[in-house]
């Protein structure tokens, strides 16, 4: 029981502080973006980029992306990809035609995002970051289980078990 504990324990800390680590690394990249996208502008899409990306079991995908049409307020007219990927190029926004919203740093009008995939992110972050927090409490908790257990201030399962006859 006690290896059980201690290998359970270690193994949720480990996932949980890489997915802490991947969630403060994608937040600050996102909160950046946010302060640099102020211009909005309205965009169309008129093209797809198929790209061959691979997971973590290095099994090949196909992630569309959406490459789209805007004119920024200093007259400037850009084509550029987005950099938000879809495993459906039928789910890519402004496929029906219907322009989308965008916002683009002004500084560097070829640097955009979509306004909607900017909300999804918004509302992904906070079920990462609980996620992350709880296999972090849950690797400390079987951790300290382990070294009470080590220590002789939990019985073992034996103390627990009816004695036999």
């Amino acid at each position: 029981m006690l290896f059980f504990f201690l290998i359970f324990g270690s193994v949720c800390l480990f996932l949980g502080g890489i997915f802490f680590l991947v969630f403060r690394r994608s937040r600050a990249r996102h909160e950046t973006l946010s302060r640099t996208l102020t211009a909005e502008a309205w965009a169309k899409l008129t093209d797809t980029e198929s790209r061959t990306e691979y997971d973590i079991k290095n099994r090949a995908h196909t992630v569309f992306y959406g490459v789209y049409e805007y004119d920024t307020a200093d007259g400037q007219h850009l084509s550029a990809p987005s950099d938000f990927g879809y495993h459906d190029a039928a789910g890519i926004p402004g496929t029906q035609g219907r322009p989308v919203k965008i916002r683009y740093n002004p500084k560097h009008p070829e640097e955009f995002a979509l306004t909607e995939e900017q909300a999804v992110s918004e509302m992904i972050w906070p079920k990462f970051r609980k996620v992350a927090l709880l296999l972090i409490v849950l690797g400390v908790l079987f951790l300290a289980a382990a070294a009470a257990a080590g220590l002789g201030l939990l019985p073992s399962l034996s103390d627990l078990l009816p004695a036999s006859e």
